[in-house]
């Protein structure tokens, strides 16, 4: 059976009356409309949620269990278009370009004062390391950096990465930089608040690729207003597209884009086909992945 919508996100009311209509055997989840345990325990021909994308923060993920219906991601196929931008986010961010430009639009010439730092013998912090946080340290690694990460809750297992397993607190203390790549749960949630942003270096640069829920928006607004921290660039928000009162909008030195981190052709291309590979998987009763 296929299903079209007439909108970008539909609601829970749109998803129910059109899996009401006829057997579903797999919803491709692009975005993130709800899928809760009521539209799950209605599609009762469901096999697998398969999202285009790696964030699965918009399912019910204990009703898909409970009903046997398998959750994959494709998150691998756009982890190199991810990692790129936040890697240009931080370079952009510590050569200052979002400030320098306004100030040249402002007719200020900065050449003779303006001195900027090099990444080289930085220090990185990664806060999850699976596809994104891996290829970016790698990166940063080249780029003569030292790359530091942890995970929420315990260490990540850094393998054969350039890394340095450390705490979440060391990791706020001793990062430079810090940068975002876990995925958003009940514990992740509001990971970086005002305590969070306290205990991070003074001059720090913040970056979220992952997923806003991971931040307090208007605590880092404050920051970059005070000066504790140095720069933030953020590609998700709590509201999307971003609400026009939200305060990251007019704070300083900020890099703001639109949800776009993985979209670049190549990694669209590649999400696609995985998702589909997954779907083709579970429908012959075969191994899909990877799975949430």
């Amino acid at each position: 059976m296929s299903l079209e919508f007439t909108v970008a996100t539909p609601d829970e009311q749109a998803l129910l009356d059109a899996v009401g209509s006829g057997p579903v055997h797999a919803i491709l989840l692009r975005g993130n409309p709800p899928i809760t345990r009521r539209l799950i325990e209605t599609a009762r021909s469901l096999k697998i949620i398969a999202k285009h994308g790696a964030g699965v923060d918009s399912v019910d993920l204990q009703a898909a269990r409970d009903a046997g219906v398998a959750v994959t991601t494709a998150g691998e196929a756009g982890a190199a278009a991810v990692a790129e931008l936040a890697l240009s986010m931080i370079m952009a961010l510590g050569r200052d370009l979002p400030r320098l430009t306004d100030r040249m639009r402002n007719s200020h010439w900065d050449r003779g004062g303006y001195q900027g730092r090099e990444l080289a013998g930085r220090t990185l912090g990664i806060i999850g390391l699976g596809h994104i946080g891996g290829r970016l340290a790698v990166t940063a690694h080249a780029l003569g950096m030292r790359v530091i990460a942890a995970r929420p809750g315990g260490t990540p297992r850094t393998g054969e990465l350039p890394v340095t397993a450390v705490t979440f607190e060391q990791l706020l203390e001793t990062a430079d930089i810090v940068s975002l790549h876990c995925p958003a749960t009940p514990e992740t949630t509001g990971l970086i608040d005002t305590t969070a942003i306290g205990r991070m270096k003074a001059g720090a640069l913040l970056i979220n690729t992952a997923r806003s829920a991971l931040v307090d928006e208007a605590a880092v607004a404050e920051a970059l207003r005070s000066g504790k921290l140095a720069g933030a660039a953020f590609d998700t928000f709590s509201e999307e597209p971003v609400n026009p009162n939200n305060p990251l909008l007019k704070a300083p030195n900020i890099i703001l884009t639109p949800h776009i981190a993985s979209q670049t052709s190549a990694a669209v291309e590649r999400t696609g086909l995985q998702t589909a590979d997954n779907i083709i998987a579970a429908l012959r009763g075969t191994e899909a992945g990877p799975a949430s």
